[in-house]
């Protein structure tokens, strides 16, 4: 790219030092053409001009008559007519150049900034649901091609994020220390997982990788992370990320990143029922529903397996513009629901596009499919409390 930009560098001096001799050679040639020209019929005034003599004293002047000066009336000739339009072509063409050369400089820039690991900024200013003034963002220049986003705690370590998974953007929020200048900030800590994935649509929503894959800020190890795919893997968030499919989250669009069923589906939530026990999910649920949608034509069943963690592309983020995702950051600030991440756990998959029951597939071959089976995915110990549906 470096050089690239010198090679053209260089073509707009030799094609500026062309133009500048031929300049010169048009001054010294045709040097008449720089005599006022008096147009037919235009009358001379009789006027003293007063010309500065530089080897007389300050004081002193020289004495013109003007009617003493000859009008030189002239046109250009057809030859002078012919230099001018070619060295206007040729300005035409330096100015197409230079403006190429400065393409290349962006690039230039461009590439000296990617080889850093993670550009830092001060955060601009955003929608609800995120914080204006503290906290450090990612650069908006560059198209990722995948990016991993969390919220943490301030006792959860999240740094695996972004030492042990390259190639990947991690997009980190703190929900609990808005001094933390490590992270970036959430307006306020509620709703779970779902306040920093709501925050990122709406504050990324110009600068989304390809692939972003939402996920907890859980690390390994059992029952801690007992949510994460594939079993044979430990647990692992990093090997799970490492081993899933791009290609097949490309493909759908949107990509729930648990293979097993429990909890979820077949059917966990009944929305079309009219009486809840106290903390049901469903009654948060309607309400988002209706918040979103203006209606009451809840689906009869919800299923899919827990527990928000997903991927989905781009394009699928697309299909809704902004203000959609400020809608829902809008219900989750104002909601009084004891629990309303748990309301979004069964929310997130109709949002991109799944039907309201997504469950059915056999779990090796949700395995294979989401991640990358010839790398190890697929070995799994077996037992009789797992069963075999799954999304």
């Amino acid at each position: 790219m470096l050089n690239t930009y010198r090679q053209g560098q260089a073509r707009v001096i030799g094609v500026a030092a062309i133009l500048l001799v031929l300049i010169w050679l048009y001054k010294t040639n045709m040097g008449n053409h720089f005599i006022p020209i008096v147009e037919d019929g235009e009358q001379w005034e009789q006027k003293h001009i007063e010309i500065a003599d530089p080897k007389a004293e300050p004081s002193m002047t020289l004495i013109m008559d003007a009617s003493s000066v000859e009008p030189v009336i002239s046109t250009p000739s057809p030859e002078i007519e012919a230099q001018m339009a070619e060295v206007e072509a040729q300005m035409t063409e330096v100015e197409s150049q230079m403006n190429e050369v400065e393409v290349q400089m962006t690039g230039v820039e461009t590439s000296t900034s990617d080889a850093k690991n993670i550009p830092m900024e001060t955060q601009a200013s955003g929608p609800a649901g995120s914080s204006p003034d503290v906290g450090p963002t990612l650069s908006a220049n560059k198209k990722h091609d995948k990016t991993v986003i969390m919220g943490k705690t301030s006792k959860e370590d999240a740094t695996w994020a972004q030492k042990k998974l390259p190639g990947w953007r991690p997009v980190i929020y703190i929900v609990d220390n808005r001094k933390d200048k490590d992270y970036l900030h959430v307006s306020v800590n509620k709703g779970r997982e779902s306040m920093p994935y709501l925050t990122y649509l709406i504050d990324f929503y110009d600068d989304l990788s390809d692939v972003n894959v939402f996920v907890h800020a859980h690390e390994d190890g059992h029952p801690r992370a007992w949510h994460n795919e594939p079993e044979s893997a430990d647990y692992s968030a990093v090997k799970m990320l490492r081993l899933l499919r791009l290609e097949n989250v490309r493909e759908k669009g949107y990509v729930n990143l648990r293979c097993n069923p429990n909890p979820g589906c077949p059917a966990e939530l009944r929305p079309q029922e009219t009486e809840f026990e106290k903390g049901r999910i469903e009654i948060g649920w309607k309400k988002l529903w209706t918040h979103m949608y203006g209606n009451e034509s809840y689906p009869e069943s919800v299923g899919v397996a827990c527990c928000a963690q997903f991927a989905v592309t781009r394009e699928r983020i697309h299909e809704h513009p902004k203000e959609f995702y400020e809608k829902l950051m809008e219900w989750l600030l104002n909601t009084d629901e004891e629990d309303a991440g748990r309301v979004f756990e069964y929310f997130w998959h109709m949002i991109f596009g799944m039907p309201a029951v997504h469950c059915g597939m056999n779990y090796s071959v949700c395995i294979c499919e989401t991640y990358d089976c010839k790398a190890g995915a697929g070995k799994r110990y077996l037992n009789k409390f797992i069963t075999k549906r799954v999304i």
